[in-house]
């Protein structure tokens, strides 16, 4: 499952409560990870993302809930169609980098599939990469998020500048609308 928030309440208030509510699910039966996130590049923008174990413990878990976050200004849920940690977990990680994706109505997503494996090619060379996991829509097999995370912001962006990364995000955008937002986990404390 993934939140997409939107405020304009003091990063510090209103992170402090999305943590506090991200530590009760954690206990949660079923819970296996989440990490939450502020988008860099859009002040008020946040992402929470978690995996289950299945759709009926994360069901529960949302009934059992004593005290309701912050409202998401969307939720979608997704199923996970690729993972590659080779280096920790999102959890772990000081840069995040999401991928919104839109796979054109006319194009394969299997072939999408195959492009975003190879953009994460452009990243395995690079020690400070921690890994990626790319994402589905339930609702809507069309529609991706793609998570890569890493050790080091640096290493992100020099990776992001070069020509391998452009040149296979471009051959994203032939068979789908791309938009990548690099994030900062957040943390507790």
């Amino acid at each position: 499952m993934i939140g997409r928030f939107t405020t304009t309440a003091p990063p510090g208030e209103f992170e402090t409560g999305l943590l506090a509510h991200a530590r009760r699910r954690e206990s949660r039966r079923g819970f296996v990870s989440q990490v939450t996130a502020a988008l860099t590049g859009r002040p008020g923008a946040y992402v929470h993302v978690e995996q289950w174990t299945g759709l009926d413990r994360l069901l529960r878990a949302g009934r059992e809930e004593p005290a309701a976050p912050p409202a998401p200004a969307e939720a979608e849920l997704l199923v996970t169609v690729g993972r590659m940690a080779p280096n920790g977990t999102p959890a772990d990680a000081a840069r995040l980098v999401l991928l919104r994706a839109a796979v054109a109505h006319t194009a394969d997503p299997d072939r999408f599939e195959l492009d975003f494996g190879s953009l994460v090619g452009a990243c395995v060379a690079e020690e400070a990469f921690g890994g990626s996991l790319l994402l589905r829509s339930v609702a809507d097999p069309y529609a991706y998020t793609g998570l890569l995370w890493w050790h080091d912001p640096a290493a992100d962006e020099r990776v992001r500048a070069g020509a391998p990364w452009r040149t296979r995000l471009g051959g994203l955008a032939g068979t789908a609308r791309v938009a990548v937002d690099p994030a900062r986990p957040l943390t507790a404390g």
